[in-house]
């Protein structure tokens, strides 16, 4: 009976210390996003911003969740942080802080370097939206890792699917 219950134990353990991760990114990406990650795991990169290449004004080495724009419900609001392709072809991350509507075609404009307002961005220049910025530490660096590998390795919907 003792052997039992410290199976049971221990099992329980297991389960609790394989579910940390997926607790943790849960919380960092908010349940909504991260179901739908698994779902649609296509639409949904991380990024690690080293040295604040892409001009977000965060820390050395912070990771970026972004949701692709060719995500089926892709939308973008005032005060998004969205990445796109400059003009001349270099990959840009800055904040929307207008929207226009001319006919069909919208336009971004946001806020530069030095909080400047910099050229309008167009629909196409899009590449995706910044969902969440991660601080870089080791126990977010191995739940990013876990969440990444699962949603792109493991296809979990045929697990999940019904027959």
């Amino acid at each position: 009976m003792k052997k039992k219950i410290k199976n049971v134990i221990k099992f329980c353990i297991f389960i609790s210390l394989v579910s940390l991760p997926f607790i943790t990114i849960t919380q960092i990406l908010g349940m909504e996003t991260f179901l739908d990650s698994f779902e649609n795991p296509s639409y949904y990169i991380c990024l690690q911003d080293k040295d604040n290449s892409l001009g977000l004004n965060t820390k050395n080495e912070e990771y970026l969740i972004i949701q692709k724009s060719s995500h089926p419900e892709f939308n973008i609001k005032k005060s998004d942080s969205i990445i796109y392709c400059k003009n001349d072809g270099d990959i840009a991350c800055n904040k929307v802080y207008n929207i226009n509507n001319i006919g069909a075609i919208k336009i971004y404009y946001t806020t530069g370097e030095n909080d400047f307002v910099s050229q309008p961005i167009y629909e196409s220049q899009i590449i995706g939206k910044v969902i969440t910025v991660v601080d870089s530490n080791i126990w977010n660096f191995f739940s990013i890792r876990i969440w990444d590998v699962s949603i792109h390795n493991l296809n979990l919907r045929t697990v999940l699917a019904k027959n």
